[in-house]
């Protein structure tokens, strides 16, 4: 091998090349690394985040009784106004889709209808009242801020509600295990009252979801040929009254010795 005085300036330089690019190598491992070590370190601090949000929301929100009292007593104080206003008169759901809808197209073509007569007060035609016009456009702009207004209280307040009603539904969970963990240990009465909360927990039976997997079996039997019989589903869709939904189940399945066995049939009828 030869030493360093005896290398050339080519094999001198070829040598310098190498250990730079070693050089170069390890500073690019080094800074993967690092950079693996920020992602991990951002992971961990976003857990975090997401195991102290619903805490650090509440506290944020500063929600007390006497606050929210005084906004239940504000709300009702305006609602009492609206119905004053109304005068005793409600729209009925028919009322409701019959009158016009006041979406951005239709409140713009009567703003912009406004205008017109405004500017071209000679093709306005007597029996038209241009002031009435302006009269119920600014009345109309009022309520819709109010309408702005009472949405956004309802957000807010839909906010506050769910934070509270999730922290108070974790508070409660926290005794639910604590009296299982005393049921399991055969604590003195633990085991009856962690009966009477299981119950909570408990989906009920679903006679209609029932009904509707027999359905589906028997219609499934029947298209690939392991049942005989019909199957029949007449539906009305509902108008101004109750519809009609009516199904009709006679199918017929083949029991072990070759023979046919009739099942259940009937009608459901709903009005």
């Amino acid at each position: 091998m030869k030493t360093q005085s005896t290398l050339t300036p080519e094999e001198q330089i070829k040598q310098l090349q190498a250990e730079l690019a070693q050089t170069r190598n390890t500073l690019n491992a080094t800074q993967s690394e690092l950079a693996g070590a920020n992602a991990d370190l951002a992971d961990a601090h976003a857990a975090l985040d997401v195991m102290h949000a619903g805490e650090i929301d509440l506290h944020a929100m500063n929600v007390t009784v006497a606050k929210l009292n005084l906004a239940l007593d504000a709300v009702a104080g305006l609602r009492s106004r609206l119905e004053g206003m109304l005068n005793g008169t409600e729209l009925s759901p028919v009322e409701r889709r019959r009158l016009n809808n006041t979406g951005v197209r239709r409140y713009g073509l009567t703003d912009k209808i406004s205008d017109m007569m405004e500017i071209n007060p000679d093709l306005v035609p007597q029996y038209v009242d241009q002031e009435h016009l302006k009269e119920l456009l600014r009345l109309f702009e009022i309520s819709r801020n109010i309408d702005a207004l009472i949405k956004q209280c309802e957000r807010m307040n839909g906010d506050i509600m769910l934070t509270l009603g999730d922290e108070a539904y974790h508070v409660a969970l926290m005794f639910y295990g604590a009296l299982r963990d005393a049921s399991r240990r055969n604590v003195p009465g633990a085991r009856a009252l962690f009966n009477l909360l299981r119950t909570f927990f408990s989906r009920p039976k679903n006679m209609n979801e029932e009904t509707q997997k027999k359905l589906i079996r028997d219609a499934t039997a029947l298209i690939h040929g392991k049942a005989d019989g019909t199957l029949e589903i007449h539906n009305e869709q509902p108008h101004l009254e109750g519809g009609t939904h009516e199904v009709i189940d006679t199918v017929h399945k083949r029991t072990a010795d070759g023979k046919w066995k009739e099942t259940e049939s009937g009608e459901i009828d709903e009005d």
